[in-house]
């Protein structure tokens, strides 16, 4: 069955951290993107941790322990915490570590925190997780040289018009998998073609889908639109591969 690499819960009331840039107006509760999944035929889910919440991740916490196995996490972790403290994280479904660059200089990744969370992050099979513009992504990787694990780009590495080229040269890095999702957010004006150029590029081996429900701040186009891979031009061969890639990622165990 499916599996939806990219989405996120949330409810009104949650602290956002001072330097949001937006929060939304409305609950995104976990009822909601089950029934989504279900109707989508997916099996399992990946809950991202939404930037406005910064490292408070305890809603995510919560809404993964409420699934029963059903979903995984992706965690921002921007202070350094204990290996125990990580590891619970991990027994929780936590699978990767996730940096949202917009706005903000890809020096992050060189901070002492960041260096040790990366330390941390490896041995657990960890991904890092990486979300902004595409100059921005090929400012950030040489921070990761050291990190011994895999490195996932959010929505198609969201290239400008002229960055098709640049999105497809890290398929060169083989840690490099990318999330082809949110085509919404990204500014190239043909999607169909960058998502068959990824494809030749990296192999539906390093790719995964996601919905990247609740579609925030593109709600009304997310809903309008055929959101699923199929929409993309991929035929079936290429969606079970990409699958089967979201399952060794998020679902290691075979849970």
């Amino acid at each position: 069955m499916r599996i939806d690499t990219h989405a996120h819960v949330f409810e009104l009331g949650l602290p956002a951290i001072p330097t949001a840039r937006y929060v939304p107006a409305y609950d995104a509760p976990l009822s909601a993107y089950l029934a989504f999944l279900d109707g989508i035929g997916a099996d399992k889910g990946v809950l991202v941790q939404p930037s406005f919440l910064g490292s408070d991740n305890s809603f995510l916490l919560k809404a993964l322990g409420a699934a029963g196995g059903r979903l995984a996490g992706v965690a921002v972790i921007e202070e350094r915490i204990a290996p125990k403290a990580a590891e619970a994280l991990a027994a929780a479904g936590i699978r990767g570590l996730r940096y949202n660059l917009v706005g903000r200089s890809p020096e992050v990744l060189a901070s002492a925190d960041a260096m040790a969370m990366l330390a941390i992050a490896a041995p657990l099979g960890w991904h890092v997780e990486l979300h902004a513009d595409a100059p921005d992504l090929a400012a950030a990787l040489p921070f990761l040289r050291s990190f011994d694990g895999p490195i996932v780009l959010d929505h198609f590495g969201r290239p400008g018009p002229d960055d098709a080229a640049l999105v497809t040269s890290w398929a060169a890095d083989p840690r490099v998998r990318m999330k082809l999702s949110a085509p919404y957010r990204v500014r190239h004006p043909d999607i169909r073609g960058l998502a068959g150029r990824i494809v030749d590029a990296y192999g539906a081996e390093r790719l995964m889908w996601g919905s990247d429900w609740p579609w925030t701040q593109h709600e009304e186009a997310a809903k309008a639109a055929a959101l699923l891979p199929e929409a993309l031009g991929l035929d079936g061969a290429t969606i079970a591969v990409m699958e089967a890639t979201a399952r060794r990622v998020f679902f290691p165990a075979g849970e």
